[in-house]
């Protein structure tokens, strides 16, 4: 009727690629909430020392002057 004998094949492998997309991207969220969940609970008890804790940049060193010299230089 619609010859879907001729189209079954292109339809199987689009539904397949498209569920193996989907479990991908729904594993791939799990991972990131379950990852989210253990920052949560790390934050409120013992300190977790993982890789991912970073520290500030240290300050850099410019030229420019001082705030404390921004009204002009002293004449003393």
């Amino acid at each position: 009727m619609l010859g879907l004998d001729h189209y079954a094949p292109f339809l199987l492998s689009a539904f397949g690629i498209t569920l193996v997309v989907l479990v991908g991207y729904v594993l791939y969220l799990r991972s990131r909430l379950m990852g989210a969940r253990r920052r949560a609970a790390s934050v409120g008890g013992s300190e977790d020392h993982s890789g991912r804790n970073v520290s500030a940049a240290a300050p850099r060193v410019t030229t420019a002057q001082a705030a404390s010299s921004a009204n002009g230089p002293s004449t003393a």
